[in-house]
């Protein structure tokens, strides 16, 4: 039987990415207000302080930005072994189904008694059962996780 690794996890993170994410988002869309809102206080307050807190500001959209990127990469590179784990779920699918057709041809051949066929034809079905069931999880979460992505290209 086909072994499935799971997907790498970031090295630093017990939580899913969106976890992690979500906040950083929300965090981001504040600072951008925050930004704004500093920028209308140009005239009222001295030179000097405006630019200080400013700096400060986009330091941190900054770095707010830089962590969302790295968490970008890591949501890509979940997202490239999903695609190599069903690749290899649809070969194995593939592989399933066709000795399943050749034990219904031997069967018919008289190589198999009827409860030989039925015993192995069950272990084989489950299988290919298993592998559909995996491919479409794992065509879900990429579903997902590509939506997460165009959400961070678009913002």
């Amino acid at each position: 039987m086909l072994k499935i690794p799971e997907p790498r996890e970031e090295k630093s993170g017990n939580g899913s990415g969106a976890d992690k994410l979500v906040p950083l988002l929300e965090e981001r869309a504040r600072t951008k207000e925050l930004l704004a809102l500093i920028e209308n206080k140009r005239g009222e307050v001295a030179e000097e302080v405006y630019l200080r807190v400013k700096i400060d500001y986009e330091l941190r959209l900054g770095n707010l930005n830089r962590e969302i990127k790295r968490q970008a990469r890591n949501f890509e590179n979940t997202l490239e072994d999903y695609r190599d784990l069903v690749g290899r779920l649809e070969a194995s699918d593939k592989v399933g189904v066709r000795s399943l057709e050749e034990l219904k041809v031997r069967y018919a051949l008289g190589e198999y008694s009827e409860e030989e066929y039925k015993k192995i034809a069950a272990g084989k079905k489950e299988k290919i059962d298993f592998y559909r069931s995996k491919i479409k999880s794992y065509k879900m979460n990429m579903e997902r996780l590509d939506s997460v992505l165009a959400q961070l290209e678009n913002g």
